[in-house]
Parts: C-alpha cells; sequence; structure tokens
C-alpha cells in the first residue's frame, strides 16, 4: 500500500516539474491548462514579453515586477500586458 502511494506521489512530482518547463507549458497550452488560471498571465503574452526581451528571463521579470509596483492592485495578466505595451512603446521609439 505504501508503495502504491509512493508511487503516486512520485508521479504527481515529476508531473509537475515538467510542467514549469517549456515543452511542458506548451503541452499545457496545447491541452488547454495554461490559460484557464484565474487572473494568470497567457502563455502567449509571457513568450512574447520573454521574446522581446531577447529570452532574458530576469529582464522579462524586472519588467512585470516594475508594472506589479506601478499598479499593485492589477493581476498578473494586466502586468504583463502593460510590460508588454510598455516594450512596444520603447521599440518605437528607437
Amino acid at each position: 500500500m505504501i508503495s502504491l502511494l509512493m508511487t503516486v506521489v512520485v508521479l504527481v512530482a515529476v508531473v509537475a516539474i515538467f510542467a514549469t518547463t517549456p515543452v511542458g507549458k506548451r503541452l499545457a497550452v496545447g491541452l488547454g491548462l495554461r490559460d484557464h488560471v484565474a487572473g494568470a498571465a497567457p502563455s502567449r503574452d509571457v513568450e512574447f514579453l520573454l521574446e522581446r526581451c531577447g529570452g532574458d528571463r530576469a529582464e522579462a521579470l524586472r519588467r512585470v515586477a516594475a508594472e506589479r509596483e506601478r499598479f499593485p492592485a492589477l493581476g498578473e495578466a494586466d502586468h504583463y500586458r502593460r510590460a508588454i505595451r510598455r516594450i512596444l512603446q520603447e521599440q518605437k521609439r528607437d
């Protein structure tokens, strides 16, 4: 019985870790899971911002954090959208 329980726990942990990888995220979006989390930024917004930041995850997170500081009452999705708008405005000026 304990062996079965341990197997289930390990399987759940492996799936949870896999879901955090880029392939796992794409699979979750393909299954329609990621974008249905209430208030979460859509995967396409996360990927778009990361792409516009040259793949620099720290830069993308810094931009989202800056929007979170300016507008703390907004949700994650709105913070990502505002960060995307800001980076598009900056790139348009250049």
